[in-house]
């Protein structure tokens, strides 16, 4: 069950947030409150919730300023900011920035709140799952140098997310926002645990695509250009041969295509 801290600095609107929704039933097993984001920093840090709704503007601290604090140090963490029609475009620069993962618009609607909130914990369910067997060869990996976890179980997810949507922009904060993670806390991870960046690690996924499109003889290397997402056959070409050490043309000839 899942851990859920409301900050919210209005008493009626935290106990109405905790009623509002059949919570249990959604996976939620324990409500904290706070009533500022002072308190919710000291709680948040505390008691480690899954995810924290929150108030914009408090006494104090207000609760963008809350989470700048917390998102260091709480990276799984998703945050949902309550905001009213006049700090609209203000949340939404927010999420644009990272570190907000939604919104819900004042006063809420309970058909879109719900759909929101459900989503949000979804994601949130989806990234603590683990798998139920894991084979030795699984549990380390001798070439990386290091044990699986919940980090290369994440990367596994992400890679299966880029093949899925291959043809796509996939840039590093739309895949943070699809896993809700913060863009600068997953391009870390990236770089520590499998000492590449965010983009090599999509280049690599891409490239490997192409070189199984390119032994099929009907398409053309624009075909397979696009097909791998590249809208640039230009940058294509550059980035398969800076992958592969060869063009797209001579891996082609190489294989006999």
């Amino acid at each position: 069950m899942l851990k859920l801290m409301i900050t919210e600095d209005e008493p009626l609107v935290r106990e109405g947030l905790k009623q509002y929704f059949n919570w249990e039933e959604l996976g939620v097993g324990s409500i904290l409150e706070a009533e500022n984001g002072r308190k919710g920093v000291q709680i948040a840090l505390c008691e480690k919730p899954d995810l924290v709704i929150t108030d914009i503007r408090m006494p104090e601290m207000d609760g963008l300023e809350m989470i700048e604090q917390l998102r260091e140090d709480l990276p799984n963490t998703a945050f949902i900011i309550l905001t009213g029609f006049n700090d609209f475009s203000y949340a939404q620069k927010a999420i644009h920035l990272g570190g907000v993962h939604d919104y819900l618009l004042k006063p809420l609607q309970y058909k879109e709140s719900l759909t929101t909130i459900s989503t949000c914990i979804e994601k949130i369910k989806l990234r603590k799952d683990l798998p139920p067997k894991i084979s030795p060869k699984e549990k380390f990996n001798q070439h990386e140098g290091i044990a699986v976890s919940k980090d290369i179980l994440l990367f596994r997810q992400i890679e299966s997310f880029i093949k899925e949507n291959i043809e796509q922009d996939l840039t590093l904060h739309s895949v943070a926002e699809h896993f809700f993670y913060n863009p600068s806390y997953l391009s870390r991870l990236f770089k520590t645990k499998l000492s590449k960046n965010y983009l090599t690690f999509v280049s690599e996924i891409r490239v490997s695509y192409a070189q199984e499109c390119l032994k099929q003889p009907q398409l053309s290397i624009t075909d397979v250009s696009k097909m791998c997402g590249y809208q640039s056959y230009k940058h294509f070409v550059k980035v398969f041969k800076s992958i592969s050490s060869m063009t797209p043309t001579e891996y082609r000839k190489n294989i006999r295509v």
